[in-house]
């Protein structure tokens, strides 16, 4: 690893020198100069990972020599240096973002300490920084269909605004995802997003869980602990899978809504804590309000506006960018090249009605790229991919109890899509193989779901 590279502003030079000695011994990379227009025009030039300023440069102020550097650099941690400090400038320099204030005259190991304090907390922030990218790029919405536009549209109306949001779909659409953009589109972006999956915390954890309790509150809570809520203030929760909450407690997250006060299990104190709110659920609330099930009230409170995710069998047009999409970061996750995809594979796969949604289809391409052979994935792989293992007879698996025509139909699907591979998607050439006239196969084709 480069050592590190420390810029010096000082017009003490002898303050210069013991600075330069010190730095020099514990192999940071040392620069210095004298006054606030050298220290600018450097700063502009070079990249420096930690400035040490004085406060009183000649014809310039340290505070407004430092406020210029971060403009230019918000990441980088300045540590200002006087020689006789005062409240209201340590004040002022917190204010514009400067890391530490040092009073003269120095102690080398208190430069040393708030050093490598303050180069660690921006390796800390660039790698949240990273990670945080990294993020929105694995879970990013993929799609151009009619159906998803109109996802993103919703998306833009509500998130820069503070109301609630109930997010609906079947399991596996990217309910969490349209959270994710309403989260990272809003003005409480630079706040925490907490997740809460609903149906997996047991009804006599989830107060717990959601709003905290304290030391001794229930058996085995030997320490004190906070609240998801409470860890979200000034952010976003996303409350997953809501329709599974039990009565009991989601009129607690009722009165939640409605108050916005939170008390820990054990604790007489309220604590107020403000949340923006983002639930979803695979269930059909409004038919869990009519069987007592769900609390009418509490849907109201949630459903101020709503955002339905379609299946994919609803918008198969984006199944092509999909299949793009997951082999584009599995193959950068696994450093290898991205294979690319037959027509007749991608053709094969939209005929799949993915009950599991995205969420299968990811699964599907992952084993696409173990199975594949070279850098193509062809009709058999992605046969032998979508039904987790190879055909007997090339007959695909067929659901429990289909019928007759169901089979035949399926088998011709598979027959004619390995025919238009043979002919490199010539459907002349394939209905001449097939003896069917032209306008009969492409009939054929659009019947059973398959693309030219």
């Amino acid at each position: 690893m480069p050592a590190e590279k420390i810029l010096i502003v000082d017009d003490d030079l002898s303050i210069c020198q013991i600075l330069q000695k010190i730095l020099n011994s514990n192999d940071y990379l040392v620069a210095d100069v004298h006054t606030g227009k050298e220290a600018l025009e450097i700063f502009e030039e070079e990249d420096f990972d930690l400035v040490l300023l004085d406060l009183t440069l000649p014809n310039s102020n340290g505070l407004d020599v430092a406020r210029e550097m971060l403009k230019q650099n918000p990441m980088i941690p300045i540590v200002l240096i006087s020689g006789y400090g005062k409240i209201s400038d340590a004040v002022a320099a917190t204010k514009i973002g400067v890391y530490d204030f040092l009073e003269k005259p120095l102690d080398r190991e208190r430069i040393l300490v708030t050093m490598r304090n303050a180069l660690t907390q921006v390796e800390l922030r660039k790698e949240l920084e990273y990670y945080k990218q990294d993020s929105l790029k694995k879970y990013k919405m993929v799609g151009q269909s009619d159906a998803i536009k109109n996802v993103y549209y919703k998306i833009e109306q509500v998130a820069g605004k503070n109301f609630h949001v109930l997010i609906t779909g079947e399991n596996g659409v990217g309910k969490e995802l349209v959270a994710l953009a309403i989260h990272q589109a809003s003005k409480r972006a630079k706040k925490p997003l907490v997740k809460i999956n609903c149906a997996a915390i047991p009804d006599t954890l989830i107060e717990a869980e959601l709003f905290g309790h304290v030391k001794g509150a229930f058996t085995g809570a030997h320490t004190a602990k906070k609240g998801k809520l409470q860890a979200a203030d000034g952010g976003t929760v996303f409350l997953d899978e809501i329709g599974d909450l039990s009565l009991a407690a989601q009129a607690k997250v009722l009165r939640f809504l409605d108050s916005g006060e939170i008390q820990r299990i054990g604790s007489e104190q309220t604590n107020t804590v403000n949340v923006r709110v983002l639930a979803a659920s695979n269930k059909n609330l409004e038919q869990m309000v009519e069987n007592r099930e769900f609390r009418k009230d509490l849907y109201f409170r949630l459903n101020v506006f709503n955002i339905h995710v379609p299946p994919l069998r609803e918008r198969k047009e984006d199944l092509p960018l999909f299949v793009d999409y997951f082999l584009e970061r599995y193959a950068e996750e696994n450093g290898v090249a991205k294979p690319s995809v037959s027509a007749s594979a991608l053709s094969y796969l939209s005929g799949h009605d993915w009950p599991g949604n995205v969420r299968e289809l990811r699964n599907v391409v992952e084993r696409m790229m173990i199975v594949a052979n070279d850098d193509l994935i062809d009709l058999h792989t992605a046969r032998i991919s979508l039904h987790t293992g190879p055909m007997k007879n090339s007959i695909p698996d067929m659901q429990k109890n289909a019928s007759l025509k169901e089979v035949m139909h399926s088998q011709e699907r598979e027959y004619i899509l390995k025919t238009l591979e043979q002919c490199n998607w010539k459907v002349a050439d394939a209905a001449k193989a097939l003896g069917v006239d032209r306008a009969n196969l492409y009939r054929k084709m659009k019947g059973l779901g398959i693309k030219s």
